[in-house]
This record gives structure tokens, C-alpha cells and sequence, in this order.
């Protein structure tokens, strides 16, 4: 399945390399998967103002709107423990298969449902939940199986260049949603259905490794035993809980911002540059994709960490003064461009300390902090922006980021990446 880089002496004592690992470009099970969630975040991020600006025409509530982003993101922080456990307990493939088929049936219903006139909130935050879920499912088993299809000497890269995939979804995906949306409310939300669907088909061509050692060799126990186990593992090690953390707490002020920014432009009646703001965010997340793989070498990880909590906190209080539409969707861009070096860094040490039998599990506790921070950042930003306004909000967003920038300063295992080395995976 890889190939990998071995070293061996020559006969005059100099050290040589042989079979280097192929490029990712031609790993054809990681392009497969690269895809697949390209597709299945294309949908998504199309849908990512739709869901709100669906909900504002209805209701005029920009809390209400903040419902339906709450919705997604519990959903997902409840399913994501036991989702790591399933990814840990069976063929990591079906479950892929199996959320993108959920996902595209009940996004199709809700299509459905809008053509038909008939799209109560309920249904919506139904159709939300159902996304949350599938979602948790899908991450937790497409972190998992990256080590799998990967060589070691390439995570950080296939990290950076999966970090690029969600923003180059989200430059095309809310521009092409609000066009969509204009035009018809119910597409944004039919395209999702396809996309979902389009996923699956792709994942049906992935030669998955095979797992059944990783399955038959497992403890005996039920799901909420195995949720347990990996759940007091991952406490145990404390550069996880660190860095999950410190994930957790910068998602909760992004995505709070996302849906601030979407109010802020409707409440400016510069709705129309909506789209616009997720494209200009999505372009510095791609160029800071890029750029990562010159970066790394050029910073530490402790330097990489400072640069994204520092200068997102210098960044956020722009928002206060610039005018609404694209002032807006430039510094969301300059913090994305900051992102993927720090979350490559961060997400390959965590792999590199995680064995295979763990991996779906501490992806479901990722997918927890990710669930939990983007449920309190949308729901804090939507109720802070509505009761509080404007400067409230992003002095209070400004202030969650230098708590965060001033703990990354000070924390020991976050200096420690520094120095450490490659770690073996550590042992259940």
C-alpha cells in the first residue's frame, strides 16, 4: 500500500536512501479520499450561508439563524466520541460510505421539502442534526485511515494539504451557494445532496488497507466501554489534551465569527457580498496551504503557534471599523492564511503519538472540541451580535483570542514541540 524510505550503508560507509515514498499526487488511495471530502465540504460549505439566510427570510432572527449552525455542531460534538469508536471497530471505508448515504438522503429531503413550500425550523434543525451526525462519522474515519494510505515521512504534508482542501471548498462552495440561493432557495441544499452522493461514488473506488487484524485483535466491550477507553487514554496524555484544547478554544472564536460576519453584512444590507467574504477567507486559507510547506522549516512549532493566536488577535479587531462586505472577508482570509502551517504541526505530532487501534478515537475527541467550539462560538457570536451589537461582539471575540494567544505563550508541552523528536506511537 506505501512505500517507504529505508537507509542503508554502502560498501565506502556512506549512507544511502532507497524506494522513497511516492509523491502524494500519485498516491492514488489518498487522492481518492482527498476527493471525496472535497466533495462532501463542497456541499457543505454551500449550505454554510444558506442555512441562515434561509432562516433570517423566514424568521428576521439572527439568533434563530445561529440555531441551525448550533444544531450541526452538537450534533456532531454528542456523535463524536462514539463516531471515533465505530471508526476504531469497523472497516473505516463503510463508515465513510455510510454517513456520505445518510447525508445525501436527508439533505435530498430537505430540497424536497423547500420545493414543496413546506420547510418548517423544525425540519431544518432535524436536517442539521442528521448533517452533524454524518459528519462526526466521516471525520473520525477519514483521520484514521490518512496514517493508513500515507507514508510517516508525508503526514505533515497530506495534513497541509487537507487543511487546503476545506478552504479551497470554501472559496467556490458559498460563492457558488449564494448564487444558488438567489436564484432558488432550494438549490444550495439540492447541490449538497448531489455532492454527498458524488462523494460516495468516489469512496466505492478506495482500496482501503486491509483492518480485520485491527478489528479481530480489539478488547471486548460495547460501544460505551470503547468510548471510555479511549476517552481516559487521551486524558492521560497531556500534550493531547493541550493541543485538542487550544484547537477547541481558537474554533469557538472562528466560528462564532463566521456567523457574526454574516450578520454584520445583513444588518449593513451588504448581503450580497456575503459569498464574496467566504471566498476571500477560503483564498488565504489555500495560499496558507501552499505556503506551509515552506514555512514549517522556517518556524517552530511553538513559533508557527504564537504566529496564529497572536496575530489573529491583532487581526479580529479590524472587523470593528472596516466597512461591511469585503473589509470583512480580507481579515477572516489573512487568519485562515495563518492556519494550516500551526494545524499541520499540531496534527501530525498528535498522530505520530496515537496508535492505529486509538486513531479513530482520538479523532472523535477531536471531532467533540470541534462539535463543542463551533456550537458556542456560533451561538455565543449570534446572541452577543443580536443583544449586545457589533463593537460588544468583536471586542469580546478579541479578548477570547488574546486569553488563548497568552496561554499558547506560557504552556510547556506547546514550547516542547520544539524539541521533540519523531515519537514512536505510544501503546494502548
Amino acid at each position: 500500500m506505501r512505500e517507504r524510505t529505508e537507509s542503508a550503508t554502502a560498501p565506502d560507509g556512506r549512507r544511502t536512501e532507497a524506494a522513497a515514498p511516492r509523491p502524494l499526487s500519485r498516491n492514488r488511495e489518498y487522492n481518492l479520499l482527498w476527493s471525496s471530502n472535497v466533495l462532501s465540504q463542497l456541499g457543505s460549505q454551500a449550505t454554510l450561508f444558506a442555512y441562515p439566510l434561509l432562516v433570517l427570510a423566514m424568521t428576521g432572527s439572527v439568533f434563530q439563524a445561529s440555531l441551525v449552525e448550533f444544531a450541526v455542531a452538537a450534533s456532531r460534538m454528542v456523535a463524536g466520541l462514539p463516531a471515533g469508536t465505530v471508526a476504531d471497530r469497523v472497516p473505516r471505508k463503510h463508515v465513510l460510505l455510510a454517513s456520505e448515504a445518510v447525508r445525501a438522503l436527508a439533505l435530498g429531503a430537505l430540497a424536497a421539502a423547500i420545493a414543496a413550500g413546506w420547510a418548517p425550523l423544525a425540519l431544518i434543525l432535524g436536517v442539521a442534526v442528521v448533517e452533524g451526525v454524518s459528519t462526526a462519522l466521516f471525520s473520525a474515519a477519514d483521520q484514521a485511515l490518512l496514517p493508513q494510505v500515507v507514508p510517516q515521512s508525508q503526514w505533515s504534508s497530506a495534513v497541509a494539504r487537507n487543511t487546503a482542501r476545506y478552504y479551497v471548498a470554501t472559496i467556490t462552495g458559498p460563492g457558488v451557494g449564494g448564487v444558488l440561493y438567489n436564484a432558488m432557495h432550494v438549490l444550495p441544499f439540492a447541490g449538497q445532496a448531489g455532492a454527498s452522493l458524488a462523494a460516495f461514488c468516489t469512496l466505492l473506488f478506495l482500496r482501503a488497507p486491509q483492518e480485520r487484524k485491527r478489528i479481530a485483535s480489539a478488547e471486548s466491550g460495547g460501544l460505551l466501554h470503547h468510548t471510555m477507553t479511549g476517552l481516559r487514554w487521551l486524558c492521560r496524555h497531556r500534550l493531547l489534551r493541550v493541543t485538542v484544547g487550544l484547537t477547541m478554544g481558537f474554533n469557538a472564536v472562528f466560528s462564532g465569527l463566521l456567523l457574526v460576519v454574516i450578520g454584520m453584512a445583513q444588518q449593513a444590507g451588504a448581503e450580497a457580498q456575503v459569498g464574496a467574504i467566504g471566498m476571500l477567507m477560503g483564498a488565504g486559507g489555500v495560499l496558507g496551504a501552499l505556503a506551509a510547506p515552506s514555512l514549517r522549516p522556517r518556524l517552530t512549532p511553538h513559533a508557527a503557534v504564537m504566529l496564529l493566536t497572536w496575530g489573529a488577535s491583532a487581526l479580529v479587531p479590524l472587523l470593528a471599523v472596516l466597512p461591511a462586505g469585503y473589509g470583512y472577508g480580507a481579515v477572516l482570509g489573512c487568519v485562515a492564511f495563518l492556519a494550516p502551517t500551526a494545524t499541520a504541526i499540531i496534527a501530525t505530532h498528535q498522530m505520530q503519538i496515537t496508535p492505529d487501534s486509538m486513531r479513530g478515537r482520538l479523532a472523535g475527541a477531536i471531532g467533540v472540541s470541534l462539535g463543542a467550539a463551533s456550537a458556542l462560538g456560533s451561538l455565543g457570536g449570534g446572541a452577543l451580535l443580536e443583544f449586545s451589537g457589533t463593537v460588544v461582539t468583536v471586542l469580546g471575540a478579541t479578548a477570547a483570542l488574546v486569553l488563548l494567544a497568552l496561554l499558547s505563550t506560557v504552556s510547556s508541552p506547546i514550547r516542547d514541540l520544539a524539541v521533540r523528536g519523531t515519537p514512536e506511537p505510544e501503546t494502548e
